[in-house]
């Protein structure tokens, strides 16, 4: 619980250092830069923690897994700036995590305030990984973005694990 109310107050106030932005953007390409400035501010927060996570566990990678990881774990909630979406519409999603499947796929699917987050949360993922690759980014960024929720590689995996702890 403690854990919420500490990622509800940076969403609330993201705290990003221009030093943050100036780091991430190192890692970045000028298209991939684009991507990343396109995000919110709460969202690049996001991502360079769950970068900076990645960091510290010191996963034995190849030098371009690590390449790929890193900027995936960057961009991976880009697809989430193409439409907006408030606060409070942020909250539910995390409220909403734990329900059955089934009601949350009736809430999607209806015309109530409740089905426009849960379509931007649903399908970010897959969003991203279009303007990942229209950016022009290697194809394992583009997958990595893609199945940050549902991962099918080792990388991915190790993505989930990071956006999981942040």
């Amino acid at each position: 619980m403690i854990y919420r109310v500490l990622q509800f107050a940076h969403a609330l106030f993201p705290n990003l250092d221009p030093k943050d932005i100036e780091w991430a953007l190192k890692h970045l390409s000028p298209a991939a830069s684009v991507l990343f400035l396109q995000q919110s501010l709460p969202e690049q927060r996001h991502a360079i923690d769950v970068t900076k996570s990645i960091l510290k566990a010191k996963h034995p990678l190849s030098m371009d897994d690590f390449k790929n990881l890193v900027i995936a774990a960057l961009l991976h909630d880009c697809g989430k700036s193409v439409l907006s979406i408030r606060l409070w519409q942020r909250v539910f999603i995390v409220l909403i995590q734990k329900i059955p499947k089934s009601l949350r796929s009736r809430l999607e699917s209806g015309h109530s305030i409740f089905a426009y987050p849960l379509k931007v949360e649903t399908r970010h993922a897959l969003w991203g990984g279009y303007l990942a690759e229209d950016a022009g980014l290697n194809p394992v960024i583009c997958q990595l973005i893609r199945e940050h929720h549902n991962p099918k590689t080792k990388l991915g995996i190790l993505l989930k694990q990071a956006d999981n702890k942040n």
